[in-house]
């Protein structure tokens, strides 16, 4: 994340630049720089030394709380319900894991987009300077990108397993297509991974956390991950009690990737997305068997394995 330039201490940024979170291929946690700034200026952030806060196994049982338990679904639905003051607190009150999630994730969100808004405007721009996805109903394909990110086209992530329990890599459960009838579901839009004790776009979490960064998303030329390149997004999720073991509840801001794969954003505060996911094999088979729209699906297989 951080590079060595970042480092706590280093000179303030002008007033009025974006906040910059920075991806790292070690396994070592950010934290904020400790210098002081005003209002509006850029927050550098610093590796951190320290040991990551020792937390929960995955398959710790006092985290299934069973029937009458959180879901997915259920959280999609308070987001839905515009539930937004729970959902922050949950998010703001998580549990903190011992190591990232692997393997196969159901998953659901919500959007948290309007017309004006900035992800619309950069689609929009992206799709007429780029003529060649002009062959098609704009709107549409516009329409079928959002549902495609979060909708009923996005069906959950994967993350591979590592020799590294807090940094990974991992890829998005998505249609393969978006103007297609029921397309397959394969993975793509990759991204890199990391648990962290904290993080500067999750403020309020007392909980470690888990971000993705996606500054190279592209596995082949999916529509969607040229639109990803061309609007880079990044996750910050936590971890809560659920009705089948540990979920997460994720937020999404939009913003830009420099060359060395550093985020930036100038809305900390405006989230484009709210996604919940779900490891466990409760939840996958509840996503089968009462969620799925009998779309193929083609995974991977064996699951990469990151040697890191």
């Amino acid at each position: 994340m951080a590079s060595p330039s970042r480092r706590s201490g280093s000179p303030r940024t002008k007033r009025g630049k974006p906040k910059e979170i920075s991806r790292s291929k070690q396994a070592q946690p950010l934290r904020q720089a400790s210098s002081p700034t005003k209002h509006g200026e850029a927050i550098g952030f610093a590796r951190s030394e320290h040991t990551p806060k020792v937390g929960y196994d995955h398959d710790d049982p006092s985290l299934k709380t069973g029937v009458g338990g959180l879901t997915v679904w259920t959280l999609q639905q308070m987001a839905r319900r515009k539930q937004f003051d729970e959902l922050n607190n949950m998010f703001n009150n998580g549990l903190s894991m011992n190591s990232l999630p692997v393997g196969l994730a159901a998953g659901a969100a919500h959007p948290m987009l309007e017309a004006s808004s900035q992800f619309v405007s950069q689609v929009l721009n992206y799709l007429t300077i780029h003529g060649r996805y002009l062959t098609v109903d704009t709107g549409q394909l516009f329409a079928d990108s959002i549902d495609s990110f979060v909708g009923r086209a996005w069906r959950g992530k994967v993350f591979f397993s590592s020799n590294n329990r807090t940094v990974s890599k991992g890829r998005n459960r998505m249609q393969e297509f978006l103007i297609f009838p029921r397309p397959a579901i394969v993975t793509m839009n990759q991204f890199d991974t990391m648990l962290l004790d904290s993080h500067p776009l999750a403020k309020g979490a007392t909980s470690n956390l888990v971000i993705l960064n996606y500054a190279d998303p592209q596995t082949r030329p999916y529509l969607q991950e040229v639109l990803i390149t061309n609007i880079p997004c990044y996750d910050v999720q936590v971890a809560v009690r659920g009705k089948y073991g540990p979920i997460f509840i994720g937020k999404t801001w939009l913003g830009k990737y420099d060359k060395q794969g550093e985020f930036a954003t100038s809305e900390p505060d405006k989230v484009v997305a709210w996604y919940f996911l779900d490891f466990n094999a409760g939840a996958l088979q509840e996503q089968r068997e009462e969620h799925w729209d009998k779309s193929d699906e083609k995974f991977l297989n064996p699951l990469p394995h990151i040697d890191n």
